[in-house]
């Protein structure tokens, strides 16, 4: 994690991301900027946090460890997610890791800061309001995703939800086959299982293998087998 002293990039990154509609400049102020890298975590299971992040670039993977040790992928988080909401006001004990997929960007606001901004603040409460209900929705609709959908399936709503913020006609969507035991574990299914899959997706052209990663070829039949379910 590292700390950013840049007034004039926080102030741009608050005004893209409606922060500013929000919050006086005088309590965007009292907020710090970081920057967390690739596989980085922005907080783990029983931490109690005294701030909440708004992510304001780049994205974040959150999952739920099991009480076998494994990991279930609950959503990707993108611009502008909010991490810390559901802890805020009864100092719960967080439940879920955090990690950055690649760098991002995050701006930090102190717990107290955040009360009393919330005493008076309508615009805040709307947005947080919006926030919890987004996550008690998709994590519903992730919750049954896990359980009833084939692993095929889930490993394309994986994939689509992975790449679905590149932009570009000539882009190329590609995953590292050694992630994929961390892969597996997030979608709840075994190493062996998920190569199986990765095989049939590959014999039929939806996805190729090339030099130790995953390329997506077919963009369009693999939305059909995620049948418009995303991890987000």
């Amino acid at each position: 994690m590292q700390s950013i002293l840049n007034p004039e990039m926080l102030r741009g990154l608050t005004e893209q991301n409606g922060l500013t509609a929000m919050f006086s400049p005088g309590a965007i102020a009292q907020m710090e900027l970081r920057r967390y890298g690739g596989g980085e975590a922005v907080c783990s299971v029983g931490d109690r946090l005294e701030h909440m992040f708004f992510l304001v670039q780049g994205k974040l993977k959150i999952h739920t460890l099991q009480p076998n040790g494994k990991s279930m992928l609950v959503r990707f988080a993108r611009p502008m997610s909010v991490i810390g909401d559901v802890e805020l006001m009864r100092q719960y004990p967080v439940k879920n890791e955090v990690v950055s997929v690649g760098n991002s960007l995050l701006l930090v606001a102190g717990r107290k800061l955040l009360l009393r901004e919330m005493e008076s603040n309508t615009a805040l409460l709307r947005f947080l309001v919006g926030e919890l209900s987004h996550k008690m929705y998709t994590l519903g609709q992730t919750s049954a995703m896990n359980v009833l959908y084939p692993v095929e399936n889930r490993f394309a709503s994986y994939l689509m939800s992975l790449f679905s913020d590149h932009t570009g006609t000539q882009r190329i969507e590609e995953i590292r086959t050694s992630s994929l035991t961390e892969t597996a574990d997030l979608l709840g299914t075994s190493y062996r299982h998920l190569n199986r899959v990765v095989r049939r997706l590959i014999d039929t052209g939806i996805i190729e293998r090339r030099e130790g990663r995953l390329i997506v070829l077919d963009e369009a039949r693999l939305a059909e087998l995620a049948n418009g379910n995303l991890y987000d």
